[in-house]
């Protein structure tokens, strides 16, 4: 068995450049989810997936989920990465919801951001309808003016958590 592997899904950027951070700071390789076939996940002795984090809902970890009995005794971590602030005081219940229930996987959250212009036509659709709604329901104007244009809130700091989990000693439910 050798190291660390980083699978990761990204629709506009924020997710893999999550991934390459990680893959620079653990010195191992960031693969893109539909490459995912192509890795043995059983060589490693640690498997990472990185991806966006839409409407409560990470990207490819329903696959990850199904990857758990392959992966017994490795360490499985997930990195949701979506456009809320670390900050957010929803955000230890969302994430609870999201691995709930999957105590192999060990979650992190780090804030990535809006990238309209990379954005898929479903996906800004969506947004558009999640304007509508913050409107509509009124006193969301701090959330209603964050998702109202691009930005970027994605730092590299936000990653210390998972490379300090990363580097530790194997144990699968730490």
């Amino acid at each position: 068995m050798s190291g660390t592997i980083i699978i990761y899904s990204s629709k506009t950027g924020f997710s893999q450049r999550y991934a390459q951070w990680l893959a620079e700071d653990l010195d191992c390789q960031a693969l893109p989810f539909r490459d995912r076939k192509n890795a043995d996940l059983k060589k490693y002795d640690a498997v990472i997936l990185a991806g966006g984090l839409y409407a409560g809902k990470m990207s490819g970890l329903g696959w990850l989920k199904r990857q758990l009995p392959a992966l017994k005794g490795k360490r499985v971590a997930a990195v949701a990465v979506g456009c809320a602030p670390v900050e957010n005081p929803g955000l230890p219940d969302s994430m609870a919801q999201l691995f709930g229930g999957t105590p192999e996987i060990r979650g992190f959250y780090c804030q990535g951001g809006l990238d309209y212009g990379r954005m898929g036509t479903v996906d800004r659709a969506m947004m558009a309808a999640m304007r509508s709604f913050l409107k509509k329901k009124g006193g969301q104007e701090e959330a209603l003016e964050v998702i109202s244009r691009s930005f970027d809130g994605s730092k590299r700091s936000f990653l210390e958590p998972v490379v300090e989990w990363a580097r530790q000693a194997p144990n699968p439910h730490k």
